[in-house]
């Protein structure tokens, strides 16, 4: 369903019990509360440390889903989730915006980094049309947990790199443990809804292992016990 499809109907509830158990949005919340504080966290850094602590990848993914999640692929956990996925992009919006001013400095090739600015208006057309068709063709399930996932399986990946990039200071322990603790809690009540997608908890399961990689591993550094050549 498109955002103006939502619209065009009758009135829809709040929250909508019929389809989520109180648990499983009580779940959902507490993962998106974490994932807010990783947003604000992340705002915080660029006013403070001029940089992105999220790899600029991840931004164009992550901001691509959200566009697509808020117009093409309307949530149907009721009419606050969807508000709430619009508050989130107006969010990501600056996080994005931003990455034309600081995303090169995560950028170790000359070629890339002297044309970021390309590639990030590439990378979002790219992101944008890849996720909302595979959402509109059907290829994802309600509140578009595989694309998600498989943006966060990448995103879990690419904080590894943040950690090896020569005096880069990106990297935030307040954005490792609410992007773990907020995917994780958010994974379980997915896989509580849909026990016998073992795609989704696979994909699920190896972010919370690449997760507390980088946690471990961004601890080391932050104490100088990170050997990183």
């Amino acid at each position: 369903m498109t955002i103006i499809e939502y619209i065009q109907q009758p009135e829809h509830p709040w929250i909508d019990t019929t389809k989520y158990s109180l648990a499983q949005i009580i779940m959902f919340f507490t993962g998106s509360v974490l994932w807010l504080i990783c947003y604000i966290d992340t705002i915080k850094d660029i006013f403070k440390k001029k940089s992105i602590n999220i790899p600029v990848g991840c931004v164009l993914t992550n901001y691509g889903w959200e566009i697509a999640a808020c117009t093409v692929f309307v949530p149907d956990m009721g009419l606050l989730l969807v508000i709430a996925y619009w508050a989130w992009m107006i969010l990501d919006t600056f996080i994005f915006i931003s990455t034309f001013k600081y995303g090169n400095k995560q950028m170790l090739i000359p070629f890339f980094k002297k044309n970021a600015h390309f590639f990030i208006i590439i990378g979002i057309l790219i992101s944008f049309s890849t996720q909302s068709t595979f959402m509109f063709c059907g290829f994802d399930i309600p509140m578009a947990p595989i694309s998600g996932d498989i943006i966060n399986l990448y995103m879990s990946a690419a904080f590894l790199y943040l950690l090896f990039i020569p005096g880069y200071e990106g990297n935030s322990m307040v954005t490792a443990w609410s992007k773990f603790l907020g995917t994780g809690i958010i994974n379980v009540m997915f896989f509580t809804k849909y026990p016998d997608n073992y795609f989704l908890a696979t994909i699920g399961i190896s972010c919370a292992i690449l997760d507390i990689m980088y946690i471990v591993l961004l601890h080391k550094k932050n104490n100088k016990t990170l050997q990183l050549s």
